[in-house]
């Protein structure tokens, strides 16, 4: 690697080989800017969509709240009620805590 930065330095010798065409800076920005596309409209969804997330975001934190609200609530005299119909179908068909144990033990 040496010779060859060597042999770079004898051939081309201690002078920058790049060089800029004149005048290149001077209107560089002028010719960047004619090239940039212009600035479209925003969508109509573009400046809804916040609202939208947001409106999402409270419709899901409510149901959240909802189904925490409903599993979570003290027994009614419905869900009491309910337990109670078990009990009664129990009682019609006759069936006693060993018949109960006895359908347990065969599975």
């Amino acid at each position: 690697m040496i010779e060859e930065e060597k042999y770079l330095r004898e051939t081309v010798g201690q002078r920058n080989a790049f060089r800029v065409p004149e005048g290149y800076f001077e209107h560089f920005a002028e010719q960047v800017m004619q090239q940039l596309p212009e600035e479209q409209k925003k969508s109509r969804f573009a400046t809804v969509r916040p609202l939208f997330y947001a409106a999402a975001c409270t419709v899901a934190a409510l149901l959240m709240g909802v189904s925490y609200y409903w599993h979570h609530q003290e027994p009614s005299d419905d869900m009491v009620a309910e337990s109670n119909y078990y009990e009664e179908v129990a009682d019609y068909a006759m069936i006693d805590n060993i018949d109960i144990y006895a359908c347990l033990e065969d599975n």
